[in-house]
């Protein structure tokens, strides 16, 4: 094997590490490996392979962090899909004998719910349910009452 056998081995093992992960850190180094293994077909220099492909992934890297900040520079500002679901509206699943742990239905997802400080009756099975708030991994629901669709 060959030089350029070692350089697509770097640019695999890069690749791998960029599925690992959240960022597009490794892409450009898993590219810049690509290139060096093509130019290591033409040039027998391990010298100038290690700057061409240190040269192509720096810049990849560079060139697109601009991108990448202004793509998402608004993103501290959205809710994630957790936040989303306060004042969405879901389904009683399951209660426990004494009404206080209950498991709602919100957009297909269940969840752990306990009855909302201002909530004044027991809720029950197949009740539709308004998620007041969400706090760590459950969230506090309020029943909804027919006349309060009318005041929404």
């Amino acid at each position: 094997m060959g030089q350029w056998g070692l350089w697509v081995i770097f640019a695999v093992i890069f690749a791998i590490a960029e599925a690992m992960t959240p960022t597009f850190f490794f892409l450009w180094f898993a590219i810049g490996a690509g290139v060096a293994a093509i130019t290591s077909l033409f040039i027998a220099s391990v010298s100038w392979n290690l700057v061409i492909f240190l040269l192509v992934s720096f810049t990849l890297w560079l060139s697109t962090r601009k991108l990448v900040k202004k793509l998402y520079k608004n993103a501290a500002d959205l809710k994630t899909f957790q936040e989303q679901i306060v004042g969405k509206k879901g389904k009683v699943i399951k209660v426990d004998e004494d009404g206080e742990k209950i498991v709602v239905k919100i957009n297909g997802d269940t969840w752990r719910a306990y009855p909302d400080e201002y909530e004044e009756e027991k809720l029950k099975e197949d009740d539709e349910v308004f998620i007041t708030r969400k706090s760590g991994n459950f969230v506090y629901v309020k029943k909804i009452r027919p006349n309060d669709n009318e005041k929404q």
